[in-house]
């Protein structure tokens, strides 16, 4: 560790940065003094906050109830629907009650086209409450 003022100011900073602020802390320096020009750096410089209350209150607008059911239903699709069509089929979407199941081929989609309602039956009775009320097939 060094006792120099300037070394321990700038030590976290590189290239251009570093540059920068060992010109500033020089030019304070030389005005205030070393010691003093150490305290101005370091009341002039923004000091890092934490960005987790911004991140929640953005999420918080953006989240919506219905993700974790479409968790749950996605965690126990191969238990709903059966290890072959889970294989070829998955839900995407869960929104206002209505599932949007992406299907991995036209032909099942046409098969899974005729029996929605066994569908919502098999996903309803597995998660315990209505929670789907329609479903919407894509091809993906």
């Amino acid at each position: 560790m060094t006792d120099d003022p300037a070394v321990a100011a700038l030590s976290k900073y590189r290239g251009s940065e570093l540059r920068k602020r060992r010109r500033r802390f020089d030019l304070l320096a030389s005005w205030y003094g070393a010691e003093r020009a150490e305290r101005e750096m370091a009341a002039h410089t923004i000091q890092p906050r934490s960005i987790g209350p911004l991140v929640e209150s953005v999420l918080a607008g953006v989240r919506r109830p219905e993700n974790g059911l479409l968790i749950g239903i996605r965690s126990r699709w191969p238990e709903i629907m059966g290890d072959q069509f889970a294989r070829f089929s998955e839900p995407v979407a869960l929104r206002n009650g209505v599932m949007t199941l992406k299907v991995r081929h036209s032909a099942l989609l046409q098969e899974l086209r005729e029996s929605p309602d066994l569908i919502l039956a098999r996903v309803n009775a597995r998660m315990g409450a209505d929670i789907c009320s329609s479903i919407r097939f894509t091809v993906g």
